[in-house]
């Protein structure tokens, strides 16, 4: 789960900003907190509003940025840094996540020289009883300081060393990349606390999944079974959407054909027929290999069984009281978005942060808050987070929420984005908040008045 998110000089964001999912002093609907007893006590759920060009998508972007330099490694940013000041250039970008893995809390992060794409400082910590435990800490042209007394394997740790100092002059990688580039053998020993460097990568790399607006969905596997299709059908069905049954319908490859681009289609067949064979290197052969596709907002599976051909499928919805099947380019656009985020409520997995810029892109307003609520009303016994960026008022209710679920970016005259939650104001819990919000009591609403201004000498009457 992650605790939370501290960046620096980074778009909107010139000091050190924070997102942090530590419940506050808020007892309402202890139901959305992880408790673990005499440890931290992290939020389940985290909305952030704000204006147009307020920071909320920044925040956003520094995260999938520091993501994907963990895991691709460095990519051409040099423009990245905050601009509001001019000495921002050659200040240092700093990104730190807090993350709890297997009941144990890190603090991991990178400083980077965005406008010459060189890392300068890179840590990994494990917090304890209020310490930080150093695991490791690296600047670069230095020797990286590896705590020896950390890893319990003597022989591993002179591996790590030979490892660390291949790169203490190398500024555009970070140590965790090179630990998970083919050191599978490495980690054999789940009891090695070298472990820790497979676990944190893995943390952004299964457990953390932001989506932005423009992303693509989720999990498409969801769709291959027909007993999701069967809780797919029960959760869109109470949304209004008129949908009353989702199936599994076979397809022809040749008019799938007509559909796809050549190329496109036999590469994804090829990929599902070696997602197959190397399913059956272990001797025993699998039911079955699925590959998804998505073109012009259709979903299309292709599945490959012990025959020699590949089946392909699509999905077609019925509605009530109508006799006709539609596809999935033929839903609105509000059901085609809840369709695409449908993973979130459906998840049985542990430990899995969903972050989702613009929740209620395309989403009724009472479609959002019934989402919101769907997740909340489900998180009893699973370990999922789910933050997102909203503007829609509805959601800052609580009946909904509680205080500390409710963050604002706000940013005055092309300024920084200051980041603060609504716990800061210590509102009643009877307070209309919604209306408070937008009459800018809390910032991070546009001040029309500013933009169309209004004076004294304009005719009543026109």
């Amino acid at each position: 789960m992650l605790i939370r998110f501290k960046v620096s000089n980074f778009l909107s964001f010139d000091d050190t900003q924070e997102l942090s999912m530590i419940s506050g002093k808020s007892r309402s609907k202890e139901e959305h907190i992880q408790d673990d007893s005499d440890k931290l006590k992290l939020l389940k759920f985290s909305a952030l509003f704000g204006a147009n060009a307020s920071g909320k998508s920044s925040l956003l972007k520094a995260i999938v940025y520091a993501q994907n330099l963990i895991l691709s490694g460095m990519q051409f940013s040099s423009n990245l840094y905050c601009k509001i000041h001019s000495k921002n250039k050659e200040k240092i970008t700093s990104f730190d996540f807090e993350i709890k893995i297997n009941d144990k809390y890190y603090s991991y992060g990178f400083d980077i020289l965005l406008y010459k794409n060189s890392i300068k400082a890179e840590w990994l910590y494990e917090l304890k009883d209020g310490k930080e435990i150093k695991i490791f800490v690296r600047e670069v042209n230095k020797s990286i300081d590896l705590n020896e007394d950390y890893f319990l394997d003597k022989i591993v740790f002179e591996r790590l060393k030979i490892y660390s100092m291949d790169i203490e002059k190398q500024d555009n990688v970070l140590l965790l990349t090179v630990m998970n580039k083919n050191k599978n053998a490495l980690y054999t020993d789940e009891k090695n606390n070298i472990i820790i460097f497979k676990n944190v990568y893995d943390w952004f790399r299964q457990t953390l999944t932001v989506i932005l607006p423009e992303g693509k969905p989720i999990d498409d596997s969801y769709y291959a079974s027909e007993e999701n299709l069967e809780k797919i059908t029960e959760i869109v069905s109470k949304f209004g959407t008129g949908i009353s049954k989702c199936k599994i319908k076979p397809i022809k490859m040749e008019d799938l054909a007509s559909k796809v681009p050549t190329e496109i289609l036999n590469n994804v067949i090829k990929f599902t027929e070696n997602n197959y064979m190397n399913m059956s290197k272990n001797g025993k052969k699998p039911i079955k290999a699925n590959s998804f596709l998505r073109v012009n907002s259709e979903l299309y599976i292709f599945e490959k069984t012990n025959s020699v051909s590949i089946n392909t499928k699509t999905i077609k919805f019925e509605h009530e009281n109508n006799d006709g099947e539609y596809s999935f380019s033929e839903e609105s656009d509000g059901t085609r978005r809840l369709l695409d985020l449908i993973e979130i409520l459906l998840n049985n997995q542990t430990n899995k942060v969903y972050i989702i810029d613009e929740l209620d892109r395309c989403l009724h307003p009472q479609l959002t808050y019934k989402f919101v609520e769907n997740f909340l009303n489900k998180q009893n016994n699973k370990n999922i987070q789910l933050i997102v960026t909203t503007h829609e008022s509805r959601l800052l209710n609580f009946d909904l929420l509680r205080r500390d679920e409710i963050w604002f970016a706000n940013r005055e005259k092309n300024g920084p984005t200051k980041l603060y939650s609504l716990e800061d104001y210590n509102e009643r819990f009877d307070k209309k908040i919604d209306k408070a919000y937008l009459e800018g009591r809390y910032g991070g609403v546009p001040i029309f008045e500013t933009l169309f201004p209004i004076g004294d000498d304009i005719d009543e009457n026109t």
